[in-house]
């Protein structure tokens, strides 16, 4: 579990405890003292009642005034962090986190916010390694570490949100290899995967790892329109497996295999999706037609 709060952190929360309970005591205290005037003193008891109503006025805009600074407080705050963060070079280290462990706490007790739930000690991992990398944090329960993970989260699936609902084309000739990551991003996502995107300039043969009860899946894609996808991607896809720790491989392609492609995928246990197939796929799991 988490560390203890630091210093700062716990005078705010006791400060915010102690407003709660004295507006508790004041509200009690008044309606007791109320209640004796309206028995002995019905004049003090009306003029009473003008003056709580005040109070109570003055009450609610102290809390609401008080809420509205520690929110502002929250957010220069989650600023801050973000903005260390890019300082120390860590962003795609937290959406790598977020993307790699986000479902590997699920048949167990951690920390949960949408539909990501981590392990707690891969959680304290995370903050020690970023510590270790130069970005202060206050640790603790409620502390910096878990404003940064809301906030990567929010972003992941907000992204994802706007991805699905836009009107994307249904031929796959009109895609660029981005645009079909992007599309199987979302597929697998929506298959209740949680997947990592790491197809760039320089990748080691793969695209994206959709990882799922512990099992990850090397997901090579090939986007062709006027010719089938040859064994050349297979190798490549294959020979990755063991850079990105995947247990196992998949070519996915929006064109047909080739006979040689087809035996070394059957070879070395190689799943191979064609236009076909996803199509299928694409239909069940996103409601699209594609072809």
């Amino acid at each position: 579990m988490p560390k203890s709060k630091g210093r700062a952190e716990k005078a705010t929360d006791a400060l915010y405890d102690l407003a709660w309970r004295v507006g508790i005591v004041v509200v009690l205290g008044v309606v007791v003292y109320w209640g004796l005037l309206y028995q002995t003193d019905r004049a003090a008891y009306y003029r009473w009642f003008a003056y709580v109503g005040v109070g109570a006025v003055a009450i609610i805009a102290a809390f609401i005034a008080f809420e509205v600074w520690m929110r502002k407080r929250k957010i220069k705050r989650r600023e801050e962090l973000i903005q260390a963060i890019k300082n120390a070079g860590q962003e795609e280290n937290v959406r790598n986190f977020i993307n790699r462990f986000g479902f590997e706490g699920k048949s167990m007790k951690g920390w949960t916010f949408r539909n990501h739930k981590f392990d707690w000690y891969r959680i304290n991992d995370l903050e020690k390694d970023l510590i270790q990398k130069g970005v202060r944090l206050r640790t603790g329960k409620g502390g910096d570490i878990y404003i940064l993970l809301r906030y990567y989260i929010q972003e992941k699936e907000e992204n994802l949100t706007r991805a699905s609902i836009t009107k994307a084309p249904q031929r796959f000739a009109l895609l660029s290899g981005p645009d079909f990551e992007k599309l199987l991003y979302r597929l697998f996502e929506a298959m209740g995967y949680n997947v990592e995107w790491i197809g760039k300039s320089g990748d080691q043969g793969g695209d994206l790892i959709a990882n799922k009860n512990g099992e990850r899946i090397l997901i090579q894609a090939k986007c062709y329109r006027d010719w089938s996808t040859g064994n050349a991607a297979v190798q490549q896809v294959v020979g990755a497996m063991k850079f990105y720790d995947c247990s196992r491989t998949m070519v996915i392609t929006t064109s047909e295999f080739t006979n040689a492609a087809r035996d070394l995928a059957k070879a070395n246990n190689t799943e191979l999706v064609s236009k076909g197939r996803l199509s299928e796929m694409l239909a069940q799991y996103l409601g699209e037609g594609w072809n």
